[in-house]
């Protein structure tokens, strides 16, 4: 009578615990976290995409570089829990007429709820002023342009920088 009992509370047990799970419960790997911010470079006077020589993105605060020349557009890394990210701008890398401009990006941040395994994503939507150039002295940056205020995916790109 005890190995009968055992198997119909198990059973129970087992059914319990296995019927409980929600689809939600898994966080499928196709669900597309936070988004990076696309850049383009953009020659001032054509429009067109051109990035300068010895061009590279520091972020401030670190040595880590993020990206070079060879590339026709960049993806930046904005910050969550601030609505400020501040990068070097370098053109001319290593040589003697190297030029740094320190840029701020201006944006707010919107959570999306994605699901319960998942939790939140979020979205940047880059301010009516995009950015702020900190040094006053020899910019080689000379503006931006919006091409998408919502970052909410990396298929194309958000903000075109002048130079």
């Amino acid at each position: 009578m005890n190995s009968h009992r055992f198997i119909i509370v198990s059973t129970f047990i087992f059914f319990g615990v296995f019927t409980q799970c929600e689809k939600d419960d898994i966080c499928i790997s196709s669900v597309v976290g936070n988004s990076n911010m696309v850049i383009l470079m953009l020659d001032k006077d054509s429009g067109e995409r051109r990035n300068p020589s010895g061009f590279l993105i520091r972020p401030i605060g670190t040595e880590k570089q993020l990206s070079q020349s060879s590339a026709d557009s960049l993806t930046l890394p904005l910050k969550l829990t601030h609505s400020i990210t501040q990068f070097e701008f370098i053109t001319n890398n290593g040589d003697a007429n190297e030029n740094i401009d320190t840029l701020q990006i201006n944006y707010q941040r919107s959570d999306q709820f994605i699901n319960g395994a998942c939790g939140y994503r979020a979205n940047f939507i880059l301010d009516e002023s995009p950015i702020l150039i900190l040094n006053s002295e020899n910019n080689w940056i000379k503006g931006a342009v919006i091409i998408k205020d919502t970052i909410s995916d990396e298929t194309s790109a958000h903000l075109g920088i002048l130079h």
